[in-house]
């Protein structure tokens, strides 16, 4: 069994108890994921299987959509429900100021991510130095914000409100922090209460199931999920050696992505640019 599935990720889980669910539901050992959701979050989650495992680093998966609720006037500590509460107020806010400040929000290249993540700082999760106090410093990193759009009504619960904002964003960029940031722009405590991820590269929620709904019908292939890539056709005396390995060069393709080879309309295996200048390894056999 080759190839990914897609889940819609459902809260209380992390990503490695999906992984988990899946190796113990189809007896397969190899299981990997891309594009890591917290616990608290739902939506698509990629999750290879097999051979497909070799080939997370070739996805497409440099945009995500999301679709987040942030909760105004009350604040964690992890930006989140999950978290210590560590501010309250009862402020009121309009849904102009939020369009105005997620108006230049939008517009910046970087951010810090959070503290609660699971970036790495000297060896250790930046959660679990957090967890314990310890003070977790993060540099800017670069973002792009592609498109934001307020996706509901302001509404007030007792002294909260509510707000449903979609996000379409590159790889790598944190929600926590975007609330974080947009909060202290609305001088307002506030927290992302509620976030679905509703694409991942070109894998969307359309076509995710539940992990409990997924069987073996529901997998794509590896040949479909890189139906985009160009394609390269070799002669007959390269299949043998492709199929042992072989590393391609400037006499076949000149390229800096990856590709399918190909021998009389029979997809045979995908390369990828090596470290050498024209030289081309072998990710896996199709």
């Amino acid at each position: 069994m080759d190839g990914f599935f897609i889940i819609d990720k459902e809260k209380n889980f992390t990503s490695f108890d999906v992984c988990n669910k899946i190796k113990h539901k189809f007896f397969n050992s190899h299981v990997g994921h891309t594009g890591t959701l917290d616990p608290n979050a739902t939506g698509v989650l990629v999750v290879s299987v097999g051979n497909a495992c070799k080939t997370l680093q070739l996805l497409e998966d440099k945009t995500k959509e999301y679709l987040c609720t942030i909760e105004f006037n009350k604040s964690y500590d992890t930006i989140d429900p999950t978290g210590k509460i560590v501010k309250t107020s009862n402020k009121d806010i309009t849904i102009d100021e939020i369009r105005e400040a997620i108006n230049v929000l939008s517009k910046r290249e970087s951010q810090i991510p959070p503290s609660f993540s699971a970036l790495k700082v000297n060896g250790k999760r930046s959660y679990e130095l957090a967890r314990k106090g310890i003070e977790v410093k993060h540099e800017p990193r670069p973002i792009k914000i592609y498109k934001t759009e307020i996706r509901s009504e302001l509404r007030k619960i007792d002294e909260c409100y509510y707000i449903d904002i979609y996000l379409y964003v590159n790889r790598g960029f944190y929600v926590r922090s975007f609330v974080r940031d947009l909060c202290e722009m609305l001088n307002i405590c506030g927290n992302m209460y509620d976030l679905r991820r509703l694409s991942s590269g070109i894998f969307n929620i359309d076509k995710a199931k539940k992990i409990d709904e997924i069987s073996e019908y529901d997998l794509i292939s590896v040949n479909d999920a890189f139906s985009y890539l160009d394609k390269l056709e070799v002669k007959d005396y390269l299949v043998n050696l492709i199929q042992n390995g072989v590393v391609l060069d400037e006499r076949q393709i000149t390229t800096d992505k990856p590709f399918i080879v190909t021998n009389k309309g029979k997809d045979l295996a995908i390369y990828q640019p090596s470290d050498k200048k024209y030289k081309y390894k072998r990710v896996v056999l199709l």
